[in-house]
């Protein structure tokens, strides 16, 4: 009975371990959205007064911006989609297999989810290195930026689907996260 309670016990130190991790990669990823999106506004925003408002033509650093940001916003998301199971999934087998059949599918699909996006951000890290020699003509930062926001949301990628994975093994199939109703299709 000890070894069964310790057990249980260990698996809610995981599960409350997994549950900060998601709620850190969460609040990170939702920062970075809104602060991106503000950014991508007011940039845009700014581009359209300049260009049918006041006349000029444009202004370039408000067209260069975007295109230093969007990466961001991007990566974040996918992240958060990862995270509230909102991401493109194909259920297909899932639903024909038994409890444990859909648990080693989960657990599986996650670790080479991870194992891909770990790749990646490896590999997104060897670009950036090359594209930072390179830098933007009007704001002066370097063309790596987007390549650092491919590395971070793979990286935040590739934990959430590590934890994913950890807590479909100790928890079952039911502990993935669902995405909301009104973005499935059965």
């Amino acid at each position: 009975m000890a070894e069964l309670h310790r057990t249980a016990s260990e698996r809610s130190t995981a599960i409350r371990i997994l549950d900060g991790v998601d709620r850190l990669i969460g609040l990170i990823c939702k920062s970075v959205v809104m602060s991106t999106g503000v950014v991508l506004l007011v940039a845009i925003l700014i581009g359209v007064i300049a260009r049918y408002v006041i006349d000029v033509g444009g202004i370039d650093w408000a067209e260069e911006l975007p295109k230093q940001v969007y990466s961001w916003f991007i990566m974040a998301g996918v992240v958060l989609a990862l995270l509230h199971g909102n991401h493109i999934a194909v259920d297909l087998i899932h639903n024909v297999l038994p409890r444990s059949g859909r648990q080693l599918l989960i657990v599986g699909a996650n670790l080479l989810i991870c194992a891909a996006y770990i790749y990646l951000f490896i590999t997104a890290l060897e670009v950036a290195e090359i594209a930072a020699f390179e830098t933007n003509p009007m704001l002066g930062t370097p063309n790596s930026l987007p390549f650092y926001a491919l590395a971070s949301g793979s990286l935040l990628t590739a934990l959430g689907a590590l934890s994913l994975s950890i807590r479909v093994f100790l928890l079952g199939p039911e502990a993935r996260p669902q995405g909301a109703a009104e973005e499935s299709v059965v």
